[in-house]
Parts: structure tokens; C-alpha cells; sequence
């Protein structure tokens, strides 16, 4: 009787270490750190485009400024307001490795990139720009 108690009692401590809690990993990051790794990410993203699925390299610079461009402009320029424009520039354009092209088309650095942007518009949009209908 005592064991399956404090089998189940080791387990729920196990689960409880393992959740990922609000408020940690990238949403307590610092502001630049987010904008570093969301710009490798997107790095990442535009070279297995080409690299891996055979996209023409202009296209897919000219899809990614058509998609993302006003919104990682807007992102640079706040960024650039609240911490100075050297900064941000040491910020973009990380050195980044390359990953191995995988069997079937994941988009996993379109996901992340995607995601870091959405945390940094959060974050700096003003307060009321979400509220407004926008």
C-alpha cells in the first residue's frame, strides 16, 4: 500500500518539474535577445527555402519582406527608440549554423520566427493599439 503511494507521489513530483510554467523561457528574455533570436530564426527559415526546397533566393527575400517586412521594420525601429541603433544593429544578423535539410518540409524556424515576432509586438505595440480594432 505504502509503495504505489509514493510511486504516484514521485510521479506527480516529476510531472510537476517538467511543465513549462507562464512566465519563463522566451516571455522573460530580454527585448534584444528576442529580436537576436527571432532574426536567426528567420535566417534559418529563408535558407532552408532555398537550400532545401529549391527557392529561387530573390523570391524568397522578396515573399519575406512582403510578409514580414513592415513588422520587423516597425520592431527594429522601437527597439532602435528604447535602446539606440548600434545596439540593435550588433543584435541582427547573428552568426548561425547551418541544419541538415529535413525529409519532410517542418517550417519549424517559420514557427519560431513567427513566434518571437508576435512576443516582441506584445511587448512594444502601445497598450492601446490592440484594443482599438486594428
Amino acid at each position: 500500500m505504502k509503495r504505489p503511494l509514493l510511486i504516484a507521489v514521485f510521479f506527480l513530483a516529476l510531472t510537476a518539474c517538467s511543465e513549462s510554467r507562464i512566465g519563463t523561457g522566451w516571455s522573460r528574455a530580454p527585448d534584444l535577445s528576442v529580436y537576436a533570436a527571432m532574426d536567426a530564426a528567420g535566417e534559418m527559415a529563408r535558407e532552408q527555402d532555398v537550400l532545401c526546397s529549391g527557392g529561387n533566393p530573390a523570391v524568397v527575400v522578396d515573399h519575406w519582406r512582403a510578409r514580414f517586412g513592415a513588422r520587423e521594420d516597425w520592431i527594429a525601429a522601437a527597439l532602435a527608440a528604447r535602446h539606440g541603433r548600434t545596439v540593435v544593429d550588433a543584435a541582427e544578423r547573428p552568426a548561425v549554423g547551418r541544419e541538415r535539410c529535413p525529409l519532410v518540409s517542418e517550417r519549424k524556424w517559420h514557427r519560431h520566427h513567427g513566434r518571437m515576432l508576435k512576443l516582441l509586438e506584445l511587448r512594444l505595440y502601445p497598450a492601446d493599439h490592440w484594443s482599438s480594432g486594428r
